[in-house]
């Protein structure tokens, strides 16, 4: 049996309000990257702990090639972010947020791949 405790309407509620914030300050904002457009970041997912201080927020672009040099540029730059997240937040107090690649769509095509190749 699965023991693994599902997040709280709180924490999801919380979670859909960082992750529009954070996806219109990449639309809206002029945030410069170096070597990166920012227009091309897709926010997947936002988790939140269950104390609502921590968020992972799971992002993925178009360049594969490059993701990793994206998500360390996305976590050098997170105070900045959290910053922007204060101003727009309603919380009490604004989570750490740290940035994670996610390979979930990378997996799905694969898994496509594979049943391609059986229904053959």
């Amino acid at each position: 049996m699965n023991n693994k405790k599902q997040p709280s309407n709180r924490q999801l509620k919380v979670g859909q309000q960082i992750r529009f914030l954070v996806s219109n300050f990449f639309i809206k904002e002029d945030f410069i990257f170096e070597n990166f457009d920012s227009k091309n970041l897709t926010i997947v997912d936002v988790i939140l702990s269950s104390d609502l201080k921590n968020a992972k927020i799971f992002v993925t672009t178009n360049s594969v090639d490059e993701n990793r040099v994206f998500i360390d540029e996305l976590n050098n730059k997170s105070k900045l972010i959290q910053k922007k997240l204060a101003s727009n937040l309603t919380s009490k107090f604004t989570p750490k947020i740290k940035f994670f690649f996610d390979n979930s769509f990378q997996y799905s095509n694969k898994i496509n791949n594979i049943l391609a190749t059986i229904n053959r």
